[in-house]
C-alpha cells in the first residue's frame, strides 16, 4: 500500500481513504461505509437536557464534509493541504440516538473547484451536510467552507 500525501486532512492512500480513522474521530467512535458516516448512540455524547451535544453533532458534520472531499477528489489530493476556513451550522431539531450524516456539492461546483485548484494552486469549495436521526428527521444542515492549496516542497 502506498501513502500519499493528501488534502491534510487524512491519510490518503491507494486502496483506503477513511476520515473515521484520525484520531479525535476515531475517539468519537464514527464509523465509515463508503461514503456514510455515523455517530453511534452514546450517552457520552448527551447534553444536559439527553440528546446530542451540539459538540458531537458537528464532529459528525466536519467529519463528513471532509470526507466527501477524498472521497471525490482523493486522487487529486497528492500535494495539496486543505483546512475548513468557514462553517455554518443550522441545528433544525434535538438528536437522539444514532446519527448519520449525508453530504453533497453541486457537480458544477466540484468541477469549478478542481479546475481552479489545477490553474491557480488552490481554491475554496463549500460542502453541504444533513445530519439524519435513526428516523430520517434532519437534526442538523450544515455547510463547511474548505481551502485547499497546493503544497510546496
Amino acid at each position: 500500500m502506498r501513502t500519499t500525501p493528501g488534502f491534510g486532512y487524512a491519510q490518503v492512500t491507494e486502496s483506503n481513504v477513511n476520515i473515521a480513522a484520525i484520531p479525535f474521530n476515531r475517539y468519537l467512535g464514527l464509523r465509515a461505509d463508503g461514503a456514510i458516516l455515523t455517530l453511534p448512540a452514546d450517552p457520552n455524547y448527551q447534553n444536559h437536557l439527553g440528546t446530542v451535544h451540539a459538540g458531537a453533532q458537528f464532529a459528525l458534520a466536519e467529519a463528513a464534509s471532509g470526507q466527501w472531499l477524498l472521497n471525490h477528489f482523493g486522487a487529486q489530493a497528492a500535494g495539496n493541504l486543505a483546512v475548513v476556513r468557514h462553517a455554518d451550522v443550522k441545528f433544525r431539531r434535538p438528536a437522539a440516538g444514532e446519527l448519520t450524516a449525508q453530504a453533497d456539492v453541486a457537480a458544477d461546483e466540484a468541477e469549478r473547484f478542481l479546475d481552479t485548484l489545477s490553474r491557480r494552486g488552490r481554491a475554496a469549495i463549500e460542502v453541504g451536510v444533513r445530519l439524519l436521526d435513526a428516523e430520517g428527521s434532519v437534526t442538523l444542515e450544515a455547510s463547511f467552507e474548505w481551502f485547499a492549496q497546493r503544497v510546496r516542497g
